[in-house]
């Protein structure tokens, strides 16, 4: 009992300190421990940085990439050029359909814009232009469309271009055929009130040959006949045109419709010759009509003793005569309908020449010939 009662105090004296003890250690272990994580922290932690920042540097550069390609695909399926000329004057781009329409190689990105497209002179005026509204011009042959394209000044310039030359073309067949239909309508009426009055003006002329007045009724009847002629063009101009295009032999046509030709009276002392060869799609009888008329209008042009030249190409034909010429201001007079450059002409020749060739797809047109005449060209 004495024992225990000395124990007790002893005990609870020792007791405090023991906890003290105790709490310093696991303070100490603690500090080491802190020591040890705030010296691999800022490494660790760097680490982490770096490796983010590559993982999204990686994920920006595919995306670009994606962008880059989609771009490019973009301006590759653009159905019309585009030139870039960056600042430093030099071909910064120029798209699948730009290279195809001039004709050039890829390779001509990073040269100088001047030396790249001398031979494209239209384009070149076109990269000093203001920007905004689209203008046409001729060039190389053909006829152009072309845009200069609103940039900041630290791109350089676009232009855009287009070959419109087929598009210009079936806008003026589509012109033609309309102011055809209506003229057609309004011609049928004329001729059909005309061959009534010829009618007439025949049978008299026949009474009167019968009752012993040859002269007179002869005089008469000539001139039916001529009218007559005159309203059976108007007929054929009137008549609604539906074309039956197949493959044709150029030459064997040509020559058919030059032995036609040759047989009449305007094709005396005058030489016909015909070279060359070639297929085209076309309609044989229109085709032949309107060869005939051409052909009249070429023998008539030439003096005596001239020639008349006939060339058969691929997919075109070519008319040439010897005769004065034709100035621009009498073509567009003789291509319209009922005007014509002779005083015994009905004005209707080349109208009717050009309609037929126009309903079955080919274009005519007329040239002045370095050595006098003219030069027909029919191209489909």
């Amino acid at each position: 009992m004495v024992r225990s009662t000395q124990l007790h105090p002893w005990f609870l004296a020792t007791l405090p300190l023991a906890f003290v003890f105790f709490g310093l250690a696991m303070f100490a272990i603690r500090w080491w421990r802190m020591r040890g994580r705030r010296r691999e922290d800022p490494e660790a932690l760097l680490l982490g940085a770096v490796s983010q920042s590559l993982q999204e540097r990686g994920a920006l550069a595919a995306s670009l990439g994606e962008l880059r390609t989609v771009h490019e695909r973009v301006l590759e399926a653009l159905p019309f050029g585009l030139l870039w000329v960056d600042q430093r004057q030099r071909v910064a781009g120029l798209n699948r359909a730009g290279r195809e329409l001039l004709g050039v190689r890829p390779g001509v990105v990073g040269l100088d814009a001047v030396f790249v497209l001398d031979p494209f002179p239209w384009i070149l005026e076109g990269l000093g232009r203001e920007p905004g509204a689209t203008w046409r011009c001729d060039g190389g042959g053909r006829r152009w469309s072309l845009r200069r394209i609103a940039t900041p000044d630290r791109v350089g310039a676009l232009v855009q271009f287009e070959d419109i030359t087929d598009a210009e073309q079936e806008e003026r067949r589509v012109l033609l055929r309309e102011r055809f239909a209506e003229l057609g309508e309004m011609t049928a009426g004329v001729a059909h009130q005309l061959k009534n009055g010829l009618a007439v003006l025949k049978g008299q002329g026949q009474l009167l040959k019968r009752a012993g007045h040859g002269a007179a009724a002869d005089a008469l009847l000539e001139e039916t006949e001529e009218l007559d002629l005159l309203v059976q063009r108007f007929l054929q101009w009137a008549k609604p045109l539906e074309p039956r295009c197949v493959e044709l032999d150029l030459q064997d046509l040509a020559s058919q419709a030059l032995r036609e030709v040759g047989k009449r009276p305007l094709a005396q002392d005058r030489e016909l010759s015909l070279s060359g060869e070639g297929r085209a799609l076309a309609d044989p009888m229109l085709l032949h009509q309107a060869l005939v008329n051409l052909l009249e209008n070429a023998c008539q042009a030439t003096p005596a003793g001239g020639r008349v030249q006939v060339y058969v190409h691929e997919g075109s034909l070519e008319i040439l005569d010897e005769g004065p010429g034709l100035g621009e201001d009498t073509l567009i007079r003789m291509l319209r309908p009922f005007e014509s450059g002779r005083p015994d002409g009905t004005g209707l020749g080349l109208p009717l020449a050009l309609k037929w060739l126009n309903a079955q797809g080919a274009d005519l047109r007329f040239l002045p010939r370095s050595e006098g005449g003219t030069r027909v060209c029919i191209h489909w």
